[in-house]
């Protein structure tokens, strides 16, 4: 929760105002040169999309986080449709998979199959 510094944030446990951080990383075997990676953390509830829009236009990519369990919502989806119409390229990542196998007891093919819808 390092993004969601403001008080109400706090209390909710939600990003209601889009926060940016700055990542340092110094020159390695991977990076010849020390590379900055400036992340927005947006809202992802739809009362804040106008949030979510102006970090839109502000990035060159995105990353979409779904929870493996609670699936795709209606503001992911409209999220996902803000990316494109600006251009942006979305990219997938999937959360909490641990919670297929500590919480609900999945096995591989449930998992698959659960991910494939």
């Amino acid at each position: 929760r390092v993004t969601d510094d403001r008080k109400d944030e706090a209390e909710r446990c939600i990003t209601i105002k889009s926060t940016g951080i700055s990542l340092l990383f110094p020159a390695s075997d991977y990076l010849p040169s020390e590379t900055v990676l400036n992340v927005i953390d947006s809202p992802g509830h739809v009362d804040f999309s106008s949030e979510v829009t102006a970090a839109l236009r502000a990035s060159d990519g995105a990353l979409v986080v779904v929870d493996c369990v609670e699936g795709v919502c209606v503001q992911t989806e409209t999220v996902l449709r803000q990316a494109l119409q600006e251009s942006i390229k979305p990219v997938l990542v999937i959360n909490k998979l641990d919670r297929f196998f500590l919480e609900l007891k999945y096995n591989p093919e449930e998992i698959y199959q659960r991910l494939c819808r």
